[in-house]
């Protein structure tokens, strides 16, 4: 009795703690109608799009011209500044020209409060669009396109010497229809972002043990296992996702907690024989075995041969039955094309930022 009055006691302090953070979270942060003035122009605070434990993300309307943005906000005394990380990897997209990454238009701070950024406006994520689906999973067309424009921000990021680590449908976004980019998808949080290179072929060295990084259903096998990550490892939780939106489920989804070892094990056993086909059933069986067996062969220093991955992507639908497919989103020919240029551009970055 007595254990059970203590932790009733000590659940009752956790709840009132909780309170009073998120009370002290709402009055730092900026509140409907406030304006917020930088520099360059000045902003109203529209409404609450999200809120976490140490910021908020808010739609802002510029007073000038009405243009609507997001405005992702920080506490200023937090300990680990992620806007920071947000801030860097989006300027190194920008550098690329990626369409998969929201434009920063402006950054500031308000005293005592909180720090922010203003940057492009999207739509809804990916896991709320497939869950609002009656089965639960988008359409094979679908599932096929946008996990091409997913790997294809994956790349981006991997180009310019970050790895994401939290690869999840909520971490990709639609643009907005008012903007006539839903077509478009956009890698969104980069809270968890590691830097593997700073744009030399040097890697970092992997630690022996790395503290867990991403989300359980998610996450890479040897994320899992608290071993370093690596750009194989953001490719492969995007597999995961495909087979989620292709399927409409994982199989360790229903694992209670979930329970990082169970998870793993399920991880495991899914690349053995009949386990790989039962686990493919509901997608493009073979193509997706190779991509699986493909990422399973590559190491920490690896350089993942995306125009590979992009072309077992593209297979299937050449039989699609529906004889809806219209070709390959990405041209082999445009992408390398690209690269070349976008290793010209991360050099011309790196030289003015030295100078």
């Amino acid at each position: 009795l007595i254990k059970l009055v203590c932790t009733v006691r000590l659940f009752i302090k956790i709840e009132k703690d909780i309170e009073m953070a998120d009370k002290k979270l709402s009055e730092k942060l900026p509140q409907t109608g406030e304006i917020i003035i930088t520099k360059k122009a000045e902003y109203e605070s529209i409404k609450l799009l999200g809120k976490g434990g140490f910021g908020a993300v808010y739609e802002v309307k510029r007073l000038s011209d009405t243009a609507v943005f997001a405005m992702k906000c920080e506490l200023m005394d937090v300990r680990k500044r992620v806007l920071l990380m947000d801030c860097t990897v989006l300027r190194g997209a920008q550098s690329l020209g990626s369409k998969h990454f929201c434009e920063i238009i402006d950054r500031g701070k308000q005293p005592d409060r909180f720090r922010f950024i203003i940057m492009k406006l999207v739509g809804r994520n990916l896991w709320d669009l497939r869950i609002e689906r009656p089965d639960q999973r988008f359409t094979l067309n679908t599932s096929l396109k946008a996990a091409e424009q997913c790997l294809e921000a994956i790349e981006h990021l991997h180009t310019v010497g970050f790895l994401h680590r939290d690869i999840k449908p909520g971490n990709f976004a639609i643009g907005r229809p008012e903007a006539n980019e839903h077509h478009t998808i956009f890698m969104l949080d980069f809270g968890l972002c590691r830097q593997f290179s700073s744009g030399s072929k040097d890697l970092r060295l992997p630690r022996a043990t790395a503290p867990f990084r991403g989300t359980t259903r998610y996450a890479s096998i040897a994320a899992l296992r608290q071993m370093e990550q690596s750009r194989k490892d953001d490719v492969e939780s995007w597999l995961y996702i495909t087979v989620e939106w292709t399927a409409g489920s994982l199989p360790w989804r229903k694992l209670k907690g979930p329970d990082k070892e169970e998870v793993l094990q399920w991880k495991e056993e899914v690349r053995e024989g009949e386990a790989m086909d039962d686990f493919f059933k509901q997608c493009p069986r073979r193509e997706f075995s190779t991509i699986m067996k493909y990422i399973d062969s590559l190491e920490y220093d690896s350089i993942p041969d995306y125009d590979h991955i992009y072309y077992s992507v593209d297979d299937p639908l050449d039989w699609d039955p529906d004889h809806k497919y219209h070709g390959p989103i990405i041209n082999l020919n445009e992408r390398q094309n690209k690269r070349a240029k976008d290793r010209r551009n991360i050099a011309t970055a790196g030289t003015q930022r030295s100078s």
